[in-house]
């Protein structure tokens, strides 16, 4: 019972991840839709191997990379918002010095 509700909410929290990716062009909402996605991940991984201990610090470990992702991902945004005064995806490509 609590498998299939938890396996329910990380597919409908990673789709929420994924339509937001797909469809925002702002660098902050695609940060935010890609840590929803990592995060039904860890759910989904957690609910797969209940009862382990080995999942649980795998699990630390992918938050741990995904703290690093947002802190490189909130760095190239705020390079692109100095030097165009605005947040948009599309701008990454002009940002070569």
């Amino acid at each position: 019972m609590y498998f299939a509700v938890g396996a329910t909410l990380s597919l409908i929290l990673f789709v929420i991840g994924l339509y937001g990716v797909m469809v925002s062009k702002v660098g902050i909402k695609m940060l935010v839709s890609i840590e929803i996605m990592i995060n039904a991940g860890i759910l989904n991984l957690l609910l797969v191997a209940a009862g382990s201990m080995q999942p649980i610090v795998l699990a630390l470990f992918v938050i741990g990379i995904a703290a690093v992702e947002s802190v490189v991902g909130v760095s190239l945004l705020v390079a692109i918002y100095r030097k165009f005064g605005k947040i948009n995806v599309s701008l990454l490509s002009t940002l070569k010095e």
